[in-house]
């Protein structure tokens, strides 16, 4: 569980960076590109380089855990469905480029697959947070008595 759940909030703080560039510069231009600038290097570039070779990691561990029935929690399940679904998402854009009938967007497909399927993610993170802070105060009170 610890790749699991360590992994998602490497991926998902990878994914938010990525987003600072990717998201406003889509918004503006309608595209994502390479770019000389300097944040794209801290921003887009580092961040890619580190996330996604994560994400596939964790990705197969949810897919082992799976296979093995040791995702018992709604949010367990959820950060490995999200794992799953961004390498799905990763995976569907590689090979639309390497058809001969692409056109070179999608590759604004693939800056953004990441960052969808790492919202279910951090939605995950978020009930995984949230259980154990209910299940730590019950335990608390339950101690007190």
């Amino acid at each position: 569980m610890r790749i699991l759940v360590g992994g998602s909030w490497i991926t998902v703080l990878c994914a938010l960076l990525t987003a600072f560039w990717s998201v406003p510069q889509y918004l503006a231009t309608g595209t994502v590109t390479l770019s000389s600038h300097p944040l794209f290097v801290t921003l887009f570039l580092f961040p890619a380089q580190i996330g996604v070779p994560v994400s596939l990691l964790v990705a197969l561990n949810s897919v082992l855990l799976l296979v093995r029935h040791q995702l018992t929690t709604i949010p367990r399940r959820v950060l490995a469905g999200g794992q799953i679904l961004t390498v799905t998402f990763l995976v569907i854009c590689a090979l639309l480029l390497v058809m001969p009938n692409a056109f070179g967007r999608e590759f604004i497909v693939m800056a953004l697959a990441f960052q969808i399927g790492q919202v279910v993610v951090a939605t995950g993170l978020a009930l995984h947070l949230y259980r154990r802070r209910r299940f730590r105060t019950h335990y608390q009170s339950v101690g007190s008595n």
